[in-house]
């Protein structure tokens, strides 16, 4: 079962694969560290099927490892394909980069979310928080995003709205 939180064969392979001393990376805080974040920043603040279509691939390497609440991919054709997916009932949707903090190769991103669904529904906002290795290319090869699918997803799911409300009333 798949899990943003496992640490199964697959992470831990993956970790091992992109660790820092295997890849030049920028200094810490430099201009070029600034100038590696920024097409993904821009990628996901604009998030929509045409800048994922046209920018996606130049952002990520081909092979890459990447995770979510839902999925877990090795290959950036597969994300993008799942990524476009998603938004098919997304009327529109964006990311904020709160804070950026970076720890020898891992850059950690603070973000928050917005999305209207379609449907004539309100906006609605979530956080979470992101963390990203690069190759020497400066191209992401790992990419672990951790937040709460909860309140945005499961919660509108008429049976997992019930078992939610449930469990939290229990706890």
């Amino acid at each position: 079962m798949h899990s943003q939180t496992n640490l199964d064969k697959k992470y831990i392979t993956a970790l091992n694969l992109t660790d820092g001393s295997n890849f030049k990376l920028p200094n810490i805080g430099s201009l070029e560290e600034k100038k590696l974040l920024e097409p993904l920043e821009e990628l996901y603040t604009n998030y929509s099927i045409k800048n994922l279509s046209e920018k996606m691939g130049k952002i990520y390497a081909e092979k890459i490892y990447f995770r979510d609440a839902f999925k877990q991919f090795d290959s950036t054709k597969d994300l993008i394909s799942y990524m476009i997916k998603g938004l098919g009932a997304v009327e529109e949707a964006g990311f904020k980069f709160n804070h950026i903090t970076r720890s020898s190769c891992d850059f950690f991103i603070e973000w928050s979310m917005h999305i209207k669904f379609k449907a004539n529904t309100p906006y609605e906002k979530s956080i979470g928080m992101s963390r990203f290795r690069f190759d020497s290319e400066g191209k992401v090869i790992f990419h672990q995003d951790y937040w709460d699918p909860t309140t945005l997803i499961y919660s509108k799911i008429p049976i997992a709205k019930q078992l939610i409300r449930f469990v939290q009333k229990r706890l």
